[in-house]
């Protein structure tokens, strides 16, 4: 059984070990760089935990990963680590999933697990939708000027396109 001998109480580091070695890449067969993404996860976590003086790395135990600490982590990775809000989102998805792994194992972590499912990440901030000016609208429907019936099918294409505000997502930059 994975328990601390001292305390009776489920053993952080034995979990995390089978998670990040066994269930990982054995059970769910992901890849090494998503297992050591959610490996630096956990790291980051219990850097949080060290830095701000909550407990040494080799004190840490599943009553850390309450609700108060997680919330205060995801403030620390933005405010004082400036991290992106994708990066805290990713973080706090690798502990989630790990409360879930360990709830899984043992019963007793099923509160853990459901409490950090509640969290919600930093909200992302949203990039406007860029619109085509009207000189620029203008331009694509002269195109076509309506003459054949392949440039009028076009033409109705375009119009159909902008009148139901359809859009092509755009690749990242």
């Amino acid at each position: 059984m994975r328990r601390d001998p001292a305390t009776g109480d489920p053993d952080f580091f034995s979990f995390a070990r089978d998670y990040l070695h066994v269930y990982m890449p054995r059970v769910r067969a992901l890849s090494p760089k998503t297992i050591e993404a959610y490996r630096i996860s956990l790291e980051c976590f219990l850097g949080y935990l060290a830095e701000t003086g909550h407990t040494g790395r080799e004190h840490v135990s599943f009553d850390h990963f309450d609700r108060h600490h997680l919330k205060a982590w995801l403030a620390w990775m933005t405010d004082h680590q400036g991290y992106a809000p994708k990066t805290v989102t990713l973080r706090l998805s690798a502990v989630k999933a790990f409360l879930a792994y360990a709830a899984q194992e043992d019963i007793t972590l099923t509160a853990l697990s459901q409490a950090a499912r509640a969290l919600k990440a930093p909200a992302q901030p949203r990039k406007p939708v860029a619109y085509l000016t009207p000189p620029q609208i203008r331009a694509i429907l002269a195109a076509h000027t309506g003459t054949t019936a392949k440039s009028r099918r076009n033409r109705m294409l375009l119009i159909l396109l902008y009148d139901t505000a359809a859009r092509v997502p755009r690749s990242p930059d």
